[in-house]
Formats: structure tokens, sequence, C-alpha cells
């Protein structure tokens, strides 16, 4: 688990307003409900699939578009900034000093979250009197943590924390005990064997005020859409349907608030997470598997949508999505509120939070885990509605809501909104875009991006980013991008 999610922790996004599924035209938009068709309108709204976006174009073709943002206040933090951009150059986290280690404790000792979309293909055939059928195999990851003060400086700071009093000392002939009086030179730090509370508090007191939940996941969707009825042009009305089967990868909710505690996780056993020996009954073996994961969990979701065009540039859309539930059956463990007396973990190494899994849940871990033979967890259901304006061929602009049915791993965290368009120059074969997003937990964002458009519809490239601000300045707590530059119609 040691390096299990470090890519996905350097690329990731944030649940905005678009929650658009790597549909990279609309990313630099910040808005979708009205603009997506073909096989991106899967998870977004399958009533898109009733109208062709190019004359003589049924068929739509795609692989390889990806998108990912990070958000941290860490970020607005130059040495941390620094940090990540070296992981991404040489392929590697640098080890924290423990100076690094007090800073990243306060860093990340606030919201951080990533989306990671991969579009492995994608396909869809529209034509007016059928209507439009559309397929893609997707790979999803979220993550949303919030940790208190507290649980961030035990995360990275591990046995040398001021909660253990105490530090079992080995001295080359017996180990002792003695006083934990902060930062300890490097070559007394080794021969510490780990740390101990004189006054012990139970987990939920531990990490109150925290809360973890990662999703990840393979997705295969399939929608069809078509054109209900029309009056003339001047009225039309489209409505789609569409479902996924989803694999299940990984996924943990932990939670501790007042009181009220808890934590279940299940991870492919490709993770290599060395778990306590305590007789899990969905325990299942496994070998390290660095590409395709095997799956812990099943899955089904449904969406349905409609879509009202009005005199043939105005449009109105609602769609309700991700509606269903995953069963995990594999790896899935509970935790147990009990005391944490003793810890032999120096902390993380790194500014990579998802190693904080590791911490956690492995043998001897902050965590006591139990085993249980399936959990039941709703899909983080979505309401969406927006509607837009053609303004002739040279611009498109409109807005949308969204809003979480329920509080689950991979749900927004609240009501969200955006804002945008695109601005067509050179007679459409370059889409400028821009909008602007707000809500879901986060501030106000700044869409940006370009795509172009050859051969009248059929190939088209691109890439956006969902806040092109961070780029410029050093206090935005996000990085994002989204690309793709294989999508081909005929």
């Amino acid at each position: 688990m040691k390096r299990i999610l470090l890519l996905l922790s350097l690329s990731a996004s944030v649940t905005f307003a678009q929650n658009e599924y790597i549909a990279y035209p609309a990313t630099g938009m910040g808005v979708s409900s009205t603009f997506v068709t073909d096989y991106h309108c899967l998870g977004v709204n399958p009533a898109n699939l009733g109208w062709q976006a190019y004359d003589k174009k049924s068929f739509t073709t795609g692989s390889s578009e990806f998108g990912f943002s990070l958000h941290s206040q860490a970020l607005s933090k130059q040495e941390l900034r620094d940090n990540i951009w070296s992981a991404i150059s040489n392929k590697t986290l640098d080890s924290l000093s423990y100076d690094d280690k007090v800073a990243a404790a306060q860093g990340f000792a606030d919201d951080f979250a990533f989306n990671y979309d991969y579009n492995m293909f994608g396909f869809s055939y529209q034509n007016e009197k059928f209507g439009g059928i559309a397929f893609s195999i997707r790979s999803r990851a979220t993550w949303n943590s919030s940790f208190s003060a507290d649980f961030s400086s035990l995360l990275f700071q591990g046995k040398f924390d001021a909660y253990f009093d105490s530090l079992c000392y080995n001295n080359g002939t017996d180990t002792v005990m003695i006083g934990n009086y902060g930062e300890m030179r490097a070559d007394s730090a080794v021969n510490v064997v780990g740390g101990q509370a004189s006054i012990p508090l139970n987990t939920s007191e531990l990490i109150d005020g925290s809360s973890l939940r990662l999703s990840m996941n393979r997705e295969f969707h399939v929608g069809y859409g078509r054109k209900l009825f029309s009056i003339d042009s001047t009225f039309e009305v489209f409505a789609g349907v569409g479902a996924r089967y989803i694999q299940g990868i990984a996924m943990m909710d932990l939670y501790s608030q007042d009181g009220e505690f808890q934590m279940y996780s299940a991870f492919s056993p490709g993770f290599d997470l060395n778990y306590a020996d305590i007789g899990n009954p969905s325990a299942i073996p496994g070998q390290v598997q660095n590409l395709f994961r095997s799956k812990v969990g099943e899955g089904w979701g449904f969406d349905a949508g409609v879509n009202v065009t009005l005199f043939n540039n105005l449009h109105l859309a609602a769609s309700v999505t991700n509606i269903g539930q995953m069963t995990y059956t594999g790896n899935v463990y509970e935790a147990v509120d009990t005391a944490l007396v003793k810890f032999s973990s120096s902390g993380m190494e790194d500014v990579n939070v998802t190693n904080s899994i590791s911490e956690l849940i492995e043998e001897n871990g902050i965590l006591k885990l139990t085993g249980t033979e399936s959990r039941t967890v709703s899909l983080p259901g979505t309401f969406r509605m927006g509607a837009s304006l053609e303004l002739g061929k040279y611009a498109h602009i409109g807005g949308e809501i969204v809003a979480p049915f329920n509080n689950v791993p991979g749900s927004i965290n609240e009501f969200a909104w955006g804002l945008g368009g695109n601005f067509r120059l050179f007679g459409g074969k370059v889409h400028l875009m821009s909008g602007l997003t707000g809500g879901g937990g986060y501030d106000f964002q700044l869409p940006l991006g370009v795509n172009f458009v050859f051969g009248g519809g059929s190939y088209e490239c691109g890439i956006a980013s969902r806040d092109a601000v961070t780029f410029f300045t050093q206090n935005k707590p996000t990085l994002s991008t989204a690309f793709g530059f294989a999508r081909v119609r005929f």
C-alpha cells in the first residue's frame, strides 16, 4: 500500500458542478447538462443521445480521455508544492524531514480531495429515426478527506507525535522508557521502538472531527436516448435511460464526529495491504497488481433524463444519475472504537496523503479492525438541471445546478453550480471554453479550455482545466487538467 495511490494523489479532480465523467470539451466550460452528446453524455444525461452533434456523422468513438485535479490547502505552501512537482518529475516522493512533517501535518489538517477519471473506450451511434445508443468503459477514483489537526499530526509524526508522552527507546542493551521531548536527533530517533500514551484516548476521541471517503471503480456504461415528439422545429422533447455495471476496486468510509464513529473498507488484494490475521470471513488471497486489480465488490447504477429544445436554440434539461448500490464481498473490514495506547510507526514519509490508508488499517495501524462478510453501500446519486442558449454558429452559453441525493463515498459535498459556454472561431474549427463554478464545498473556480475540431467534426482534440487560475497564483489550492486526443466521427 506504500504507493498504491501515488499517481492518483497527483492526478485527481475535485467534484465540481459539472461532474462530467471526462467529457473534456465540457470541463473547460464548467457545465455539461445540455452540452454533451454521444458517449460523453453517459452519466450526465442520456437524453442527449437523441440528436447528432454533426450532420451526416452517426458514429463517434474515442479512447484515452483523461482528467484529474487535486485540492488541498497544503498546495498553498510552496515547499509542499515543490515536493509534489518533484514527485512528478522523479516518479517518486522525497522523504520528509521532521520539520517537513510538522509543516505537512499543518497543511493537510484540512480538506483534501481528488477525483481521477480515465475513459478507456467510448462508442456511440446516433440516427434521427433510431435515436442514439452509446457504450463506454471508464475507470474512476474519488477521495475526500478532512483531518483534524490532532489526527493529521498523528499520521505524519507517528510514534513521535505529542500524543505519546513516553517513547520506548533501545539503548543497545535494554529497552527503556524515556520522555517524548519533541524533535529528536536522527541518530537517536532510529533507536525509538514506539510511542506510548499514559492517558490513552479512544479512537473516536483521538480523530474527532475527521472524515475520509474513498471510492475506486471500473464502470461499464450503456445508454439509449431518442426524440419522443416534436412540433415542427419549435418544440422537441428527448428522453433517455442509462445503466452501468460497476466493479468495486477499493472503498473506505471513515467518520468521527462528537462521539459518532464508524469505519468500513474493502480493498482489492492487488494493493498488497498487510492486514492483521483476524480470521476475516471475506478475506481473499491475491498478489500485487499494478494495472488490472481484481474486484472486491459489484453493483448496478441507473440514469434517466429529459431534454427539451425550443426554437432550435434554447435547451432545457434535467436528469437523475447513479441510482443504485454496491455490495462489497472481499476484504471487508470494520473498525472497533478502542483506546490507542501504543504505536510503532514513524509516520508518513512523504506528502502522498493516500499513504494514510496504510497507517490506519494495516497490522499495528491506528485502527483496530474486525472482519465481516459483506457491506452494501448506496451509489452517490445526483440530480442535475441545466439550460443553455445557442447564439447562431458562434457561441453556446448556459448554466446548471447539481445536488446530491445522499451522503456516501463519491458524493459531492453539497449543492453545486456552474455557468459557462464555448465560443467558436475560424468557422467552428476552434472552440474556446470558459466558465465559473462554485458550491460543492469549494471556492469559486474558473474553468478554461480549448478544443480543436477538424473535418467538420471528424476529429477532435483538446485540453482544459477546471480552475486555470491555479497555474498562475500560489494561493489557489487546486491543480487540475483534462484532455483528449483521439475522438473520431464518421
